[in-house]
């Protein structure tokens, strides 16, 4: 009797147990069923992600020998910093003959503007002689009646009216062809001296660049250049790497792409520093083809044996420059992302939001360059005008 007993007690905690376990699975089904519905569906996550931004390349800009290099790699540098410098013996003989060819030139047009003057000072000489010579002639033949006046000299006369006139011709003639070089300028914009002005400009901005100097601030990356190396025009010596801005493209997959939408906000955490660092970031826009249209090449699935893949589309994501001043990131670093995905706007996948900056992505270093040989040219025409207005 006690032993059926204690079998039936044994059986009852086994099926009130059962119940328990079963009431407990149900819970923990139901809860994670209302995390499904409430967050895991609102959002879509993705360890395939990294960290861009701009690489700036600094290239030669001149052909030479390198004399010095100032820089090393993870060294930041200033806008307008030089960086390495080319030899600049040819660049310099160069520019110092560019620069007498544009003087000699300026001195030729002012001899070309004294020679107009020269003529019309001629022309006016040689007018005034034929209205004597005319003169002289008309009261010769009045007098030719009297006998007073040989016919010999009034012969000579007609000579000489006819040879001064000719002569008059000839200097209008000449007067053309010089005013055909100076007619309409003076000595800074004919165009004699914006050819000569011009070929100097290029000549001294290849030697300002003999100077190698950074077009933006950043960090120093890809160093390839070494004192004594021969550099060529647009081989790459250095890249200069900007921490700010900085972006994220995250890969997703194209079946979790149909509710994405720029504008929507973005929980990303790096490997670089766990979990415990968030930044908060937008999507700002989808790429317009997924990774395979991009591709060097492109994959050919008209042959039969394909094999379907699912692919994955790029989104651009930002990231705050505050949070990227409190915690920076490097280009090419690892990314967690999770997009949010809640529906809570209606911006068309079409509409991306992504801005260029302000400023641009701009550089003025060269327009320097061109504003210092415009001024360095003017220098040598005033040089060359002789005290002239130019």
């Amino acid at each position: 009797m006690a032993e059926g007993e204690q079998e039936r007690q044994g059986l009852q905690r086994s099926r009130r147990n059962l119940w328990i376990l079963a009431i407990v699975v149900l819970l923990f089904a139901l809860l994670w069923l209302l995390w499904w519905i409430f967050i895991a569906s609102q959002r879509v996550e993705s360890n395939d992600a990294y960290v861009t931004g701009n690489i700036d390349p600094v290239p030669a800009q001149v052909d030479g020998t390198v004399r010095r290099v100032f820089v090393q790699n993870t060294q930041f540098v200033h806008a307008g910093q030089i960086l390495a410098a080319v030899q600049g013996n040819r660049s310099t003989l160069a520019m110092q003959g560019k620069a007498a060819a544009l003087g000699r030139t300026v001195r030729q047009l002012r001899q070309e503007f004294a020679q107009v003057q020269e003529i019309q000072q001629s022309i006016v000489a040689k007018q005034a002689t034929l209205q004597k010579l005319t003169d002289n002639l008309q009261r010769y033949r009045r007098a030719q009646a009297s006998g007073s006046v040989a016919v010999i000299q009034i012969s000579d006369t007609e000579q000489d009216v006819v040879s001064q006139a000719a002569q008059i011709a000839a200097l209008h003639a000449r007067l053309r062809a010089a005013r055909a070089l100076v007619d309409g300028t003076n000595i800074a914009n004919n165009p004699q001296v914006r050819a000569a002005v011009t070929v100097f400009e290029k000549s001294y901005i290849t030697w300002l660049r003999r100077d190698i100097r950074a077009p933006v601030s950043g960090y120093i990356a890809q160093r390839a250049v070494q004192p004594g190396q021969m550099v060529k025009v647009g081989e790459r010596l250095f890249s200069i790497v900007p921490l700010q801005p900085l972006w994220v493209v995250a890969n997703i997959k194209e079946t979790e792409m149909a509710k994405i939408r720029p504008g929507d906000s973005v929980i990303l955490t790096s490997y670089y520093y766990g979990g415990g660092v968030r930044y908060h970031g937008l999507v700002e826009g989808l790429s317009p083809g997924a990774g395979s249209a991009f591709s060097i090449l492109p994959p050919e699935n008209a042959t039969g044996n394909y094999i379907h893949i699912v692919e994955r589309v790029p989104l651009r994501i930002s990231l705050p420059n505050k949070e990227l001043a409190q915690h920076p990131l490097r280009p090419g670093l690892s990314m967690q992302v999770q997009i949010q995905i809640h529906g809570g706007h209606p911006q068309n996948v079409l509409h991306p939001l992504t801005q260029t900056p302000a400023r641009g992505y701009e550089t003025d270093l060269f327009q320097q360059d061109l504003q210092r040989a415009r001024v360095k040219a003017q220098q040598i025409i005033q040089k060359n005008t002789g005290g002239e207005k130019a």
